[in-house]
């Protein structure tokens, strides 16, 4: 079915018809002006909003409507996740265009949907629009964090360690996979880094670990690449830094599969955007905590460089020494 067959508002009353009904705390939610919630008592409102463009941060050559929906939330979460907040209500915009069928649409809504009912997310509102030749996506999402608990980018301090979670790289590595799969059927090791890719998981429950631990003085999670997302920790925290890159965390996957030469997969590491997951500066004093709360944790937690004074600027070691990391910065949409 055509989108022109059901027009703009047919297709807003679909999605209102599809999605859950709200949490008792939306006063308002669709259908009205603007939705209208209430906070928690001692809670700070956090919000996020990210644009996605086809051709630009998505593919629909080798994406599917479904997980298209999933990443589109996952990425807001992980902005959440980097706060140590708890996300509670979306809004979203759609520039449609007129080759999209209805049938894709459901489905990127319950791909959406997938991601938002685990997570306790309420769709409040948003807008539509056709677009004369590609799809854009935009979600803002809000949440909650407690009053004073809230990690910040500004932080850090010289002399505090530097932590990842989980493994980096892996969704670099997916999208080039994805990009020469041309319908063969992946392996199990190219399945995991596609997944990665596609379907990353926010780390929210690690985020508010952190958070609520005061265990993080400073967080980002890592959407452009270590070394640009670190620049930024370090810009609104006058901090420099040190990365040891022998200490980055890799999958087994990734480094079977990285098209690198022996010894330097770390550089695909170090550059690789989209994985979301989480960086932070906490004081040396915390190591055995975080050393003990990594453990129980699936992605598990590394120490992989620390903070310095500014004057010492960002540095990333190797076995051989210090490198240039001026060529090895993530994504720049404008750069």
């Amino acid at each position: 079915m055509k989108l022109r067959e059901i027009g703009e508002f047919g297709l807003i009353a679909r999605i209102k018809k599809s999605w859950p009904p709200s949490s008792p705390r939306v006063i308002q939610g669709m259908g009205d002006d603007a939705a209208v919630s209430s906070l928690c008592p001692g809670d700070d409102l956090v919000s996020t909003v990210d644009l996605l463009i086809e051709d630009v941060h998505f593919d629909l050559s080798f994406i599917d409507p479904f997980p298209l929906g999933r990443k589109s939330l996952a990425v807001n979460l992980s902005d959440l996740a980097a706060m140590g907040a708890t996300p509670r209500w979306m809004l979203i915009s759609l520039a449609l265009p007129s080759r999209l069928s209805v049938e894709f649409v459901d489905q990127f809504f319950a791909g959406l949907r997938s991601v938002a009912e685990p997570h306790g997310v309420s769709l409040i509102g948003g807008d539509t629009s056709s677009s004369p030749d590609r799809l854009f996506i935009s979600i803002t999402l809000l949440g909650e964090g407690k009053r004073g608990a809230l990690v910040y980018r500004h932080g850090a301090k010289p002399g505090d360690d530097l932590y990842v979670t989980g493994t980096l790289g892996d969704s670099l590595v997916g999208l080039h996979l994805a990009k020469g799969l041309k319908g063969r059927a992946p392996s199990p090791e190219e399945k995991f880094l596609l997944e990665r890719h596609f379907d990353p998981t926010p780390r929210l429950e690690e985020g508010r670990a952190l958070a609520e631990g005061k265990l993080a003085r400073a967080m980002i999670d890592i959407s452009d690449g270590l070394l640009s997302d670190l620049g930024h920790i370090c810009e609104e925290s006058r901090v420099g830094a040190l990365i040891w890159a022998g200490r980055i965390p890799q999958s087994a996957p990734f480094r079977s599969l990285v098209p690198a030469s022996p010894g330097e997969e770390w550089k695909w590491a170090l550059k690789g955007g989209e994985d979301y997951e989480l960086l932070f500066s906490a004081p040396p004093e915390r190591a055995d905590e975080l050393g003990a709360l990594g453990k129980s944790w699936p992605c598990g937690i590394t120490r992989i460089g620390r903070v310095e004074p500014l004057n010492h600027g960002v540095v990333v070691r190797t076995e051989k020494g210090p490198v240039d990391p001026s060529y090895l910065k993530g994504y720049d949409h404008f750069a």
